[in-house]
């Protein structure tokens, strides 16, 4: 799957969700989103890396909590990117995979 692909779909699904528990996402929703997703992935690795308060959580739950955050931190930004008209294939490409010859 490529970027575009999932992007869309990541869109579809928050389009959903904001629809039915009446949300407004407006552009400073998606970067507070972002954020508020990036402290839940911080959290998530204190926890898995034993820098925190003990939660009661399995190991395997800890690594299931960080991958889950993981995948919101990314759908977020994905969705905060194409809300802002960025290509971020092409962004990447230009930021990062041009050094790939290195």
């Amino acid at each position: 799957m490529n970027i575009a692909e999932l992007t869309e779909r990541v869109e579809k699904i928050s389009h959903g969700y904001a629809e039915q528990f009446g949300i407004d996402r407006t552009d400073e929703w998606f970067i507070l989103k972002l954020q508020e997703e990036m402290g839940e992935l911080v959290q998530a690795f204190i926890d898995l890396k034993g820098m925190g308060r003990e939660r009661g959580l399995s190991a395997q739950q800890k690594e299931a909590a960080l991958a889950t955050e993981c995948a919101d931190v990314l759908g977020m930004l994905l969705l905060l990117a194409r809300n802002e008209g960025v290509d971020l294939g092409r962004a990447m490409q230009e930021k990062w995979l041009q050094y790939e010859a290195l």
